[in-house]
């Protein structure tokens, strides 16, 4: 079966198309994208038997990409999340791998791609029903527990509760947590803030986004700051206060 990995992170393309190589021997990695108009592009023009797509990318994500599709190949989700809606979607045809990958995991996810290769082509158009359908599941966001980071050895998986605040710096993010020292990833600040927007959290500043769990209190003064779980203070801009005092008044945190 041939294949296109689709993913913006190099390290990640370049490892499963090792393990694909590997270990997946009825898999024939075709090409490799690294951006959504360069998948579609791919994806349209080889018409690859199977798509190996990133969820989480600049632009355009994964589910984004699928609707500008001439046609739907089968599709196996990567993602740098852990959300029950994923893992509920394996019963349905549609398989997802977490990072880091799991060669075991991976070899199931081959087998089933095989069947599914080899049923009737109105049962395969089934599936492509299906998948479209399933993209709506991403709605529930709130199931999210995990995410991802990418570091120069791999990936360091991180709960999203132990973020206490990120700070942003031209197109580089560092996290701040409550159990470990903070980690440098290569990818902006605005990015992280759509990822998690729906978890508590809060851009108090062009370069701070905070998880509003973690604020112990408001601090008044000649600005308004945020008194974080870490002890730091966080300054807050002019622009973000009024939402910020709407949250607080909520909470009673002032």
């Amino acid at each position: 079966m041939s294949a296109i990995v689709v993913d913006d992170e190099i390290f990640a393309v370049s490892n499963l198309c090792n393990l694909l190589t590997n270990y997946c021997h009825f898999i024939n990695v075709i090409g490799t994208a690294s951006n959504g108009t360069e998948a579609i592009t791919k994806i349209n023009n080889l018409k690859p038997d199977i798509v190996f797509l990133d969820v989480n990318m600049p632009k355009q994500s994964g589910f984004d990409i699928l609707e500008l599709l001439n046609q739907l190949p089968l599709v196996v989700f990567v993602t740098a999340h852990e959300q029950y809606a994923l893992r509920a979607m394996k019963v349905c045809a549609v398989d997802f791998l977490l990072k880091p990958i799991d060669i075991n995991e991976l070899i199931q996810t081959e087998t089933k791609l095989l069947q599914l290769h080899s049923i009737k082509s109105k049962l395969r158009e089934d599936y492509r029903i299906v998948l479209r359908n399933l993209t709506g599941m991403l709605d529930k966001p709130e199931s999210v527990r995990k995410i991802t980071l990418a570091n120069t050895n791999g990936y360091d998986i991180i709960e999203i509760d132990n973020i206490i605040y990120l700070s942003g710096d031209d197109n580089y993010t560092t996290f701040y947590f409550t159990n470990r020292k903070s980690i440098l990833i290569a990818k902006t600040l605005k990015e992280y803030e759509e990822m998690l927007a729906h978890f508590g959290f809060m851009r108090i500043h062009k370069s701070t986004l905070l998880n509003l769990a973690h604020v112990k209190k408001l601090v008044r003064g000649d600005t308004l700051s945020a008194l974080m779980s870490n002890e730091e203070i966080l300054h807050i801009s002019r622009r973000k206060m009024p939402e910020v005092l709407d949250w607080a008044k909520t909470q009673a945190k002032i």
